[in-house]
């Protein structure tokens, strides 16, 4: 065990290669606005040099590769620290507090190491101003005296992430278009925004954010999350129009087109009949009756003037294949005309109501009928 005139003259000796390596390490490990610095003060040990030189660069290597870590500024040991600060060997509560104001840091890693037969074992512990302190016991073979060793890597590794807890944490402050909106974070599930806004608690570091909500198209954008902090986003999302065919728009326009057609049908026949009944040929065969007869064209007055001879056989001839051009296109107007009301009302009952509001209370309605020989289409407003 070394004397304390001995530790007063190793730590002035410590404090000279302090000096002269703090350059150096400052260079190794510049911590960056998404990472937090902690500091690492050299693991003090009165017989074990070699292990605890080669733990304090495993430490610092492990520090460096942790998500949201940095080393800090400085390279410190804590010898000299609890001797001018007038500490015990093992700085109490009161004295790591000094000396996380005499290094200016509001966090940094110290500990302690000896030899026990083949091994070597101590503590190592994180003092973060604010915060309890934490603590980790650390034992392993004494042949590990080189600070990249694997298994000692891991060891640092595994003691820094049971000192931090893991990657530091931020606030993610999402403001969205919509009112509500889920939120994806990095592909994965985080939550939903209420009222335009909400806050996630997120490791620091780079993140995707992806927001979705109805009846907006999907928004998507990066952003690097500071470390205990809040870190605020906006997604703007435009309104999405709808993809889907409005079956009801087409139907009605199909059964406007076809009403169309079939009037337009109905009006030639019409057409075609008042052009039979203003024909001479037509006039002459009416001659053939008295005028007690209202209509020439039926079939018992057709067959009473079959067989006639001379002009007047080819008087009634001619009526008679006038009537039956008559009685076609008489047909089709008790066809068409009907087919048109039916077609033009279902067509624009349809077209009113592919709004959606077809069952409000309020508005027009089209009420289609259709009897026989006879349609209507019946326009209703609903107050």
């Amino acid at each position: 065990m070394m004397t304390r005139a001995q530790r007063t003259g190793l730590a002035a000796l410590l404090a000279l290669s302090a000096c002269l390596a703090c350059a150096d390490s400052a260079r190794a490990a510049e911590p960056s606005p998404t990472a937090l610095p902690i500091t690492v003060i050299a693991v003090r040990t009165d017989d074990a040099y070699d292990q605890a030189d080669a733990l304090t660069k495993a430490l610092r290597s492990a520090i460096k590769r942790s998500a949201g870590w940095s080393v800090g500024e400085g390279d410190f040991s804590l010898e000299v620290l609890t001797l001018s600060l007038q500490c015990e060997d093992r700085p109490d509560e009161a004295c790591q507090t000094r000396i996380a104001d005499h290094i200016k840091s509001d966090r940094y890693l110290w500990g302690m190491l000896r030899k026990s037969d083949t091994n070597v074992e101590g503590d190592l512990h994180l003092w973060t101003r604010g915060k309890p302190p934490s603590s980790v016991p650390v034992k392993y073979s004494a042949n590990l005296t080189e600070g990249n060793d694997e298994s000692l890597r891991k060891i640092a590794g595994d003691a820094i992430a049971t000192l931090t807890g893991g990657p530091p944490q931020g606030s993610l402050r999402v403001r969205t278009g919509a009112a509500e909106a889920s939120v994806l974070i990095d592909g994965k599930p985080a939550g939903r925004v209420q009222n335009g806004e909400g806050v996630f608690t997120v490791t620091a570091g780079p993140h995707k954010v992806l927001v979705k909500s109805t009846g907006f198209l999907d928004s998507e954008a990066s952003v690097v999350v500071l470390p205990v902090a809040t870190t605020d986003i906006a997604l703007s999302q435009m309104p999405a129009e709808s993809s889907q065919t409005n079956w009801k728009r087409v139907g009605g326009f199909i059964g406007l087109g076809a009403g169309a057609v079939f009037g337009t049908v109905g009006i030639i026949s019409s057409v075609q009949v008042a052009s039979i009944q203003s024909d001479a040929r037509y006039d002459a065969y009416r001659g053939l009756f008295g005028t007690e007869v209202e209509d020439v064209c039926a079939p018992e007055q057709r067959e009473s003037v079959r067989g006639l001879a001379g002009s007047e056989g080819r008087t009634a001839d001619a009526g008679v294949k006038l009537c039956e051009r008559a009685d076609t296109f008489m047909a089709l107007q008790y066809v068409f005309y009907p087919l048109a009301v039916i077609s033009a009302g279902l067509g624009a009952y349809l077209f009113v109501t592919s709004d959606g509001r077809a069952g409000e209370r309020t508005g027009w309605s089209v009420q289609p009928s259709v009897g026989l020989g006879a349609g209507a289409l019946d326009l209703t407003y609903r107050w």
